[in-house]
């Protein structure tokens, strides 16, 4: 019998909603419904349905016509999607030189698919970006290219 525990994946729509209502109760001292329809741009019915469902998987609290609260389960979740969203959003951002405003939308689109030893690797790489006490020149290097579509002087080879 293995002793490693298994991960249970949730739909991108549960994600978003869990993110929704961790972001919102950041934001005001309550959500509510209209709250993360707005949030979300959905219908109120599709909100109530959704979170239905969380409600049955334990990851939120919720009765009818109330106010919406994760439980710990779900926040240790919603903690754990935003440090992705985070994370992809800066690599974007930081290395790439990716428009922020691209960037947030591409960040949540790839938090929901990319493997957690993915996310790993870029926190890695942004790590060790940070802290290089000289710097990567490859990275300097590429934002040249990005800017002018040329290579700099020094990426060629002296073969």
């Amino acid at each position: 019998m293995s002793t490693r525990s298994i991960e249970i994946r949730y739909t991108r729509s549960m994600e978003e909603y869990i993110k929704a209502i961790y972001i919102l109760s950041k934001r005001k001292r309550v959500v509510r419904v209209k709250d993360i329809a707005l949030l979300l741009n959905v219908k109120p019915p599709s909100v109530t349905a959704s979170l239905n469902r969380l409600l049955k998987m334990g990851l939120i609290e919720y009765e009818k016509r109330g106010y919406v609260n994760l439980t710990p389960r779900g926040k240790k979740i919603a903690k754990k999607l935003m440090k992705k969203y985070n994370r992809i959003r800066e690599f974007l951002i930081n290395i790439l030189g990716v428009q922020e405003d691209i960037a947030d939308i591409e960040a949540c689109s790839m938090e929901h698919f990319l493997h957690e030893e993915t996310i790993n690797k870029i926190s890695k790489l942004i790590e060790f970006i940070e802290n290089c006490p000289q710097g990567p020149k490859f990275l300097i290097h590429f934002k040249e290219y990005i800017k002018s579509g040329k290579y700099p002087k020094e990426c060629y080879s002296t073969k």
